[in-house]
């Protein structure tokens, strides 16, 4: 009889996807690596029989079978100029390479570039239903309006791992104590004045967030879906489920809630044949070769030409081959070494699990540093702006990898750095355990994701993993109120009992003088 009922539900199950799901995803994000960890997801899920659109500022390279992608004009528009410019030289110049201010220009603009577009009006207004919308948790608060727009549940894809406003939203904490701002070189164990820098890292960001979601972004996205749209800070409480782009092994261990699954690496996967002629690239030398990328968002050729002729100087001087990734043809540096190939873009996955590389030189991108701890290769990061500090200053803090600074980058510390990742054994001895934590897990990341996102689609939300802590604010959650109560009355106490003693002192005293002075008259 058990039997037979796992049968019957297993045909249920069957028959419920068997149309599959429409479901609708959406990422505001700025750079292309935040289309990655959809893409992955998205072809998990149509594997699954289910319907994806997918909208981004990205238009595709390729076409995938059953995956819609629409690109609004205007959004992609103004996201392919906002970071065309030389970051690399601002962070060398001591420079915030992407500013606080131009952070918050950005969600404001990219969200009215979107919300203007035809593309984007002909989707919301052309009848389609979705049964699931799963946007990113950078920058959520625009795209997360297509959920009550459709009126289905939603879903996000954290996918900055070190970004934690996006996972206080369904409940789970973020103390300050041991979470790290994203865009400083501070670890979990942090010292006191670590601490209280982070605090006021921390807190800062959350009051300058929620006063711009509320008096700046709100108002501009009442101008497309009226006043009786509810305010944004509601809606994203509302969130069922987060796929969060982190792994205690290559992020560090945190105190989730049920509604939160860890994906890190859910696009990695096992190295395949390079094209020839790279591969005879790579092959060419016995003492193996190097690849440099500094992501798909830092243009290495609008880099300033004295850090150009500096790279360019390391790379000569090394017994390697040198790969780099360099958005302009050879023949734009007329210097090229003969062991430099330069490539405007590359397999890297592929590159990184090849056996004869030696080392990575990167940015210190999130999903870079995951890619090199999935095949083992150690790292020397020069990190740029975002979340590349804290992901650089984890790895080093993990032995894989060595943190330059590029402010103080000079040619000599360069290619130190590259000889001692490579020549020291530690840092591959390093980058080799973290590979095994890593993949010892009992399914692959992007299973780990399609279960959950049908979990979310077969329990309509699945708001049963909801925490009422979502609704508590700061003061609230932190029992910053009861605190408050208990050391007022610890105080008023204190005070009482001060009062009490006090009078009772004196009461004391003044019958000691009164008996005194009776006894002086009596013996008088």
């Amino acid at each position: 009889m058990k039997g037979s009922y796992w049968t019957y539900a297993l045909i249920l199950a069957i028959c419920e996807f068997a149309g599959g799901s429409r479901i609708l995803m959406a990422t505001m994000g700025g750079t292309k690596s935040h289309k990655i960890p959809f893409l992955a997801l998205a072809r998990g899920l149509i594997s699954r029989g289910h319907n994806v659109t997918f909208v981004n500022a990205f238009p595709q390279d390729s076409e995938y079978p059953g995956l819609e992608e629409i690109t609004p004009l205007n959004f992609v528009l103004y996201v392919k100029n906002y970071t065309n410019w030389d970051l690399l030289g601002m962070r060398m110049s001591g420079q915030e390479a992407v500013p606080p201010a131009d952070v918050l220009r950005y969600g404001y603009y990219a969200c009215d570039a979107l919300l203007s577009d035809p593309e984007t009006h002909h989707l919301m207004n052309s009848g389609r239903q979705y049964d699931l919308v799963i946007v990113d948790g950078s920058y959520p608060e625009c795209p997360v309006v297509l959920a009550h727009h459709f009126k289905v549940p939603f879903m996000y894809i954290n996918s900055v791992a070190f970004y934690m406003t996006s996972i206080t939203h369904g409940g789970s904490p973020a103390p300050f104590s041991v979470t790290p701002f994203l865009a400083r070189p501070f670890i979990d164990d942090m010292r006191f004045l670590e601490r209280v820098k982070n605090t006021v890292y921390m807190s800062g960001v959350e009051l300058v967030h929620t006063a711009f979601i509320r008096w700046i972004l709100e108002p501009l996205m009442r101008n497309y879906f009226g006043k009786e749209m509810p305010h944004i800070q509601d809606m994203v409480k509302n969130v069922s489920f987060i796929l969060q782009n982190g792994h205690a092994t290559v992020t560090y261990p945190r105190p989730y809630l049920p509604n939160v699954a860890e994906i890190a690496c859910i696009h990695c996967h096992p190295s395949k044949p390079l094209p020839r002629d790279l591969e005879e690239f790579v092959s060419g030398s016995d003492s193996g070769f190097i690849y440099v990328s500094m992501g798909s968002s830092v243009l290495t050729s609008n880099m300033p030409e004295m850090l150009r002729f500096m790279f360019i100087r390391v790379f000569s001087q090394l017994p390697y081959r040198v790969l780099w990734k360099f958005e302009a043809d050879e023949g734009s540096i007329p210097d090229l070494p003969d062991n430099v190939r330069l490539g405007r873009w590359l397999p890297q996955q592929d590159i990184l699990g090849h056996r004869n590389i030696r080392a990575f030189v990167t940015h210190g991108g999130l999903l870079s540093m995951f890619e090199t701890v999935y095949h083992g290769v150690p790292v020397v990061t020069m990190p740029v702006f975002c979340d590349h500090d804290a992901n650089s200053a984890k790895a080093e803090l993990d032995g894989y990898a060595l943190k330059l600074e590029l402010q103080e980058l000079t040619a000599q510390k360069l290619l130190w750095a590259i000889n001692e990742v490579i020549r020291n054994p530690k840092y591959r001895e390093s980058v080799k355990s973290r590979q095994r934590l890593l993949r010892d897990q009992p399914e692959h990341p992007l299973d780990r994701a399609v279960y959950w996102t049908e979990y979310v689609l077969r329990h309509k939300g699945a708001y049963h993993l909801h925490s009422p802590a979502r609704e508590y604010s700061f003061i609230q959650y932190y029992l910053i109120d009861v605190y408050t109560l208990l050391l007022a009355g610890i105080i008023i106490s204190a005070f009482m009992i001060f009062k009490i003693t006090k009078i009772t002192l004196e009461c004391h005293i003044t019958r000691n003088v009164q008996l005194v002075s009776s006894q002086a008259v009596f013996s008088a």
